[in-house]
């Protein structure tokens, strides 16, 4: 199973829409870890595909949760924006909420700095910001691929 993740495309739906039209029939499901959480929402009408967010710092007048536990290919995905675990500062707190919820994955943004790391063995990804990143390269997504038969979890970040 092979899921998009996306974060901080901060109201620029024109970002997603290809990405959408280009995995269509490829991933099961699309996750955005917040800030602007409306963003995958209004596109909705665009896509089979299953869709999730959760709301990050900047989303006012929060229409979805702060964070969420999401089930997919047998896994504990917690999706988070990644501000109220202050990502920003290290991810301490981020693992340890993601260890408290007993995930298998956890999914966030805030930094517009895309990585990949293990932990406790946990599968950790931030897919950057598809609008304004901040690390000196250009716009980024994760493609995250669960395997249902080994279980195993791996993900890349694709550069746009």
């Amino acid at each position: 199973m092979e899921i998009l993740v996306i974060s901080d495309t901060h109201g620029n739906t024109g970002v997603i829409l290809p990405l959408l039209e280009q995995y269509q029939n490829r991933v099961s499901a699309v996750l955005h870890t917040g800030d602007h959480d409306l963003d995958l929402l209004q596109l909705k009408d665009r896509t089979t595909l299953h869709l999730e967010t959760v709301a990050g710092n900047t989303d006012d007048g929060v229409r979805s949760p702060r964070e969420k536990i999401v089930k997919l290919g047998g896994k504990n995905i917690f999706m988070t924006h990644g501000s109220n675990q202050n990502v920003n500062s290290n991810n301490k707190q981020l693992i340890h909420h993601a260890l408290e919820r007993k995930a298998d994955i956890c999914l966030f943004g805030h930094t517009h700095v895309s990585t990949i790391f293990e932990e406790h063995g946990i599968f950790f990804m931030n897919p950057g910001s598809l609008n304004e990143p901040r690390d000196y390269n250009p716009p980024s997504y994760g493609l995250l691929t669960i395997n249902e038969e080994t279980g195993a979890v791996s993900g890349e970040i694709i550069f746009i």
